[in-house]
């Protein structure tokens, strides 16, 4: 190897070395933080994402005294093509990514005393948390937050309607490129008929949805939208309404938006019963 490339090597190794070190402690699992806050928060990231994604809105969560934290999930199954990137996460059967954020909510009560844990999640994270509560996980959450989140399904602005039949020809090949738990969601899949019958919401827990008509990835908007069952206290929020006047926020943003960082504390902290202004 010439001497012109181990010193290319050796700057960028040192570089990343003091990136590394330099690089500021995200606000998550931070055991020695005194919370203000009693429930602390757990971040749920969605499809081809990671928990840094919610960096905006923890760090604006932990500012006004939550204890915030956060799992990258899904990180085992390696073996399709939008797996084949390191920092992305989320991948698997939806049906085992469920149990893997059971575990994480026991990880965040062990690790603070709590009884409970509140959650906040984005895209597929929304999802799992709906599947959670479901199978029987509504008496360790308060309250939830979800933002874009994909609790019914989506057609990805009508694509959806035009893979499933190359899906069901060759799904071996569609897994190969995408993923189970991409797959189970999209508008039509046998996964979605499966669990059709599922309530939205449980009445123990308090919900808030946060959605945006600039999602062209969680479409249509209905899929962000939750019923309530049993009486659940449930509040859907258009961001736009929200925030008139302010760009569109598309889906993969929507955990770095400040104003979606505002409405998130605001769910946490709403009256019960309350309506969104």
């Amino acid at each position: 190897m010439r001497l012109t490339h181990l010193a290319l090597l050796g700057l960028y190794a040192a570089g990343a070395y003091i990136g590394v070190k330099s690089r500021p402690v995200l606000p998550f699992n931070d055991t020695d933080f005194a919370p203000e806050h009693p429930t602390p928060v757990l971040y749920v990231h969605g499809f081809t994402s990671a928990t840094n994604t919610f960096t905006v809105n923890a760090e604006y969560l932990r500012s006004h005294g939550y204890w915030t934290w956060g799992y990258d999930y899904g990180t085992t199954e390696r073996h399709s093509l939008a797996a084949s990137i390191p920092v992305l996460h989320g991948f698997g059967d939806l049906n085992d990514l469920v149990q893997e954020l059971g575990e994480n909510v026991e990880k965040v009560k062990a690790a603070t005393g709590a009884d409970k844990v509140d959650i906040v999640a984005h895209s597929q994270g929304g999802l799992l948390t709906k599947l959670y509560i479901a199978g029987g996980g509504a008496n360790n959450i308060r309250r939830v937050v979800a933002i874009g989140a994909n609790f019914h399904g989506t057609d990805i602005g009508g694509l959806a309607e035009r893979v499933i039949p190359f899906i069901q020809r060759r799904p071996g090949i569609a897994e190969a490129v995408a993923s189970t738990s991409a797959l189970q969601q999209l508008a039509g899949s046998p996964f979605l008929e499966e669990i059709a019958d599922l309530p939205d919401t449980d009445p123990r827990v308090v919900y808030t949805s946060i959605y945006t008509p600039a999602d062209r990835t969680v479409t249509p908007n209905s899929s962000s939208i939750l019923d309530s069952i049993d009486g659940a206290d449930v509040i859907n929020i258009d961001l736009e309404k929200a925030y008139p006047g302010f760009a569109p926020v598309i889906h993969s943003l929507l955990p770095r938006d400040p104003n979606v960082a505002e409405l998130t504390r605001w769910g946490l902290e709403r009256e019960a019963g309350s309506e969104s202004d």
